[in-house]
């Protein structure tokens, strides 16, 4: 007895998938935005240039999917949770979904930025670990130095406009 499912079958449960998890990120999206809020995924720093001289590379390395929170350049294609938000997506997504139970995937490159991953190559990738519950996932990793800017400090001042209050906290540089 053949107990393998058919490639037919395989392809629909993950299109099925795909279309749940976009049916979510849609409908997390419209909440949100009713909310005043945003689901759309961090953008690189400004000011870091993808490409610049202070920049290393660390290696290949297993990083938490988790720690991945933003992108370099496909901002409104994935939420935050990486969830697909376009219907062009899909079949993509779907190859990346049988990639991996047939053989795995390359490693995704990724821009750390304090403990922050950013994205440039492997966006399908996350979308599908994350679907799947992976919590580790191989990567090619770029370090960029902090920004080297210092907490601003706070001091206590008396505030005699506010009966109410007796003092309150103003920062400084």
């Amino acid at each position: 007895m053949n107990m393998s499912i058919p490639l037919n079958n395989i392809r629909s449960y993950v299109a099925n998938e795909f279309s749940a998890l976009q049916r979510r990120a849609r409908r997390d999206t419209l909440w949100a935005k009713l909310m005043g809020k945003h689901t759309m995924l961090a953008k690189f720093p400004e000011g870091i240039f993808p490409k610049g001289r202070n920049r290393k590379l660390i290696g290949e390395m297993d990083i938490p999917v988790k720690e991945i929170t933003g992108t370099l350049y496909r901002h409104s294609d994935f939420d935050h949770q990486f969830r697909p938000l376009k219907k062009n997506l899909r079949d993509r997504w779907i190859n990346i979904y049988l990639l991996h139970q047939k053989e795995g995937w390359p490693p995704i490159l990724v821009h750390k930025v304090g403990e922050n991953y950013y994205i440039e190559d492997g966006h399908h990738r996350v979308s599908v670990a994350r679907a799947l519950g992976i919590v580790f996932i191989q990567a090619k990793v770029w370090e960029y130095p902090s920004s080297g800017k210092q907490p601003k400090k706070c001091e206590n001042v008396e505030c005699p406009e506010k009966s109410y209050a007796k003092e309150y906290v103003i920062a400084t540089d």
